[in-house]
């Protein structure tokens, strides 16, 4: 039933509810764009329901900001789908511990499909489907009555979906979601006049490659996969074929190319990155920033392996290494301007790997402060560790990070820039010597393809459907545990006061450089990863290291 009240009535109402009553919110807003101080999307309508019960209560925003709500609202034990997005829509900083379906929905299955349609569907509940002039953002549009019914709708599902989920099995992601919140609402600072040195650098580079592919006679667009394949088959370069029969000229097949010393290759390989460096961060950035401000969003449930993904903009794309990254990073600093903070986890997705093995090798490395990449060569080529060469180091850290996500000998041999016949040798090596790993491994895929389900170290699900293929289930194990760690960490890091400004993969970034504060959060991390599980991970720590600098580029 849907109610509109007065005042005061809706305030008796707060005032009359138990203390551990728990309300379902749901918004209504212009727009999706709601991440910032200055967004330019904002919620229009607010429900607000008893959890389980059928009364759903609609409040404009201006009687919301009129009446003086916010403070009511910041005290209700609020539970929502997705709600992180109408607590920034509201601007809304709660007091107390707030639930999210979705993100139950997500703990109990990572690879399906969480919008409330859907789940609704699935369910057999009766839904009103979302209107299309709400996803074109005509919020003005659409009758109240309509738009009241939807909302009040959302509100109900909402209620069912808590019911229907375990909720309490993914109690630990609440507090990572306000987390997220949080660092979502500080963002990061991007210094223009650094930047715009960058773009012109970038621009310049653009036009030098362009030339360099013009004198060598492409005519056609750089960019049509079609014409440079024509150019570089009219310069007798051979191609591989597409599934549909057709010469590719993908990344890995120019790279094949380049390798070989194939200069035109690798000048449509740099024109790529350059322009692609464009497209995703030189033109959007400027407009992305709210006085000079960027608001990326972390995506907490997206992923099937349990990993946080990035967008608008998505900052965990800009390379890590390479001259071009480290420029854009420059860029970037606190919101204060007072320099970050960056920490990262050593090696974690192969400690994470080597605890569950048990894998004497690795740990053992890692048990004397060692390289697991140097102790894997010396077993692979029979060497002593003091022997091995950088390039049988480079190797053996290549398949420690391949063969964790299912890497074959046709894409490892392009990691090694060797033949595939020498990239199978060096993972059969591989295998041979570090036995545990690999039937640790063989006994995952094992039980994916029976079962049908691989679960990270917190019980996160991934369920593989009858078509899907199972490799992935090692990555779910051993890529989504290591994320578990990194949501620890980023909850003890809000916790402490430290103030996270952004997690890219097993890296969180802080505002103000500082020794101190750079010491405190290594400790901080350590003890979060360290603390988080330690009957899975008792014979393997946990360690990060901090860097400081005046932008993120410096850190």
């Amino acid at each position: 039933m849907i109610h509109r009240l007065a005042k005061h009535q809706l305030i008796d109402l707060f005032k009359s509810a138990s203390s551990d009553q728990q309300w379902v919110l749901d918004t209504e807003t212009d727009g999706v764009d709601v991440v910032g101080h200055d967004a330019p999307h904002s919620a229009w309508w607010i429900g607000l329901s008893p959890l389980g019960s059928p009364n759903v209560f609609i409040i404009s925003w201006e009687e919301y900001e009129n009446w003086g709500l916010e403070e009511w609202f910041k005290q209700l034990r609020l539970i929502g789908h997705n709600l992180r997005f109408d607590l920034h829509a509201m601007n809304l900083t709660p007091e107390v511990t707030w639930q999210d379906t979705m993100s139950a929905a997500y703990f109990g299955h990572t690879g399906g499909k969480r919008s409330m349609d859907h789940i609704a569907r699935v369910n057999g509940w009766h839904n009103i489907e979302t209107p299309q002039l709400l996803k074109q953002g005509k919020i003005g549009q659409i009758p109240e009555e309509q738009l009241f019914e939807y909302l009040a709708n959302d509100c109900v599902i909402t209620s069912k979906m808590a019911k229907r989920f375990r909720m309490e099995a993914a109690s630990f992601d609440y507090r990572v979601e306000q987390a997220v919140y949080e660092m979502e609402r500080r963002g990061i600072r991007l210094l223009l006049d650094e930047f715009h040195v960058v773009e012109t650098e970038l621009n310049q580079m653009i036009e030098e490659r362009l030339d360099a592919l013009r004198s060598e006679g492409l005519d056609g667009n750089p960019d049509s996969p079609m014409q440079v394949a024509e150019w570089l088959l009219s310069r007798q370069r051979r191609l591989p074929q597409t599934a549909t029969g057709k010469p590719s000229t993908s990344k890995l097949a120019l790279q094949t190319l380049a390798d070989d010393g194939d200069d035109l290759a690798d000048a449509v390989i740099q024109y790529r990155k350059a322009t692609k460096l464009k497209s995703a961060f030189i033109e959007p950035l400027p407009r992305m920033a709210q006085d000079g401000i960027l608001y990326p969003k972390t995506n907490t449930t997206r992923t099937r392996t349990g990993r946080f993904s990035c967008d608008s903009p998505n900052l965990q794309q800009i390379p890590k290494r390479g001259p071009l990254g480290k420029a854009l990073r420059g860029c970037m600093t606190s919101p204060a301007n007072d320099g970050v903070i960056a920490c990262d986890f050593a090696q974690v997705e192969l400690r994470v790997a080597a605890a569950f093995a048990d894998e004497p090798v690795l740990l053992e490395a890692f048990a004397q402060g060692g390289c697991p990449h140097t102790e894997v060569a010396a077993k692979m080529v029979g060497k002593s560790i003091e022997a091995v060469t950088p390039e049988e180091r480079f190797k053996a850290k290549a398949v420690n990070f391949g063969i964790l996500n299912g890497m074959g000998a046709k894409r490892l041999a392009f990691e090694l820039k060797t033949d595939k016949r020498t990239a199978s040798r060096f993972l059969l090596d591989y295998k041979r010597n570090l036995p545990k790993l690999n039937a640790w491994m063989e006994g995952v895929w094992r039980e994916a393809e029976e079962f049908r389900v691989a679960r990270t170290v917190s019980g996160r699900t991934r369920i593989f459907t009858s078509n899907e293929e199972t490799r992935p289930a090692v990555s779910v194990m051993v890529q989504g545990s290591a994320a578990e760690l990194i949501r620890h960490s980023l909850v003890a890091v809000h916790e402490a006061g430290l103030k996270p400004l952004l997690t890219v993969h097993d890296e969180i970034l802080v505002g103000t450089a500082d020794k101190t504060k750079a010491e405190h959060l290594r400790e901080v991390m350590e003890g979060a990863a360290n603390d988080a599980y330690p009957d899975a991970f008792n014979n393997v720590k946990f360690s990060a290291e901090a860097s400081l600098g005046g932008t993120w580029g410096d850190a």
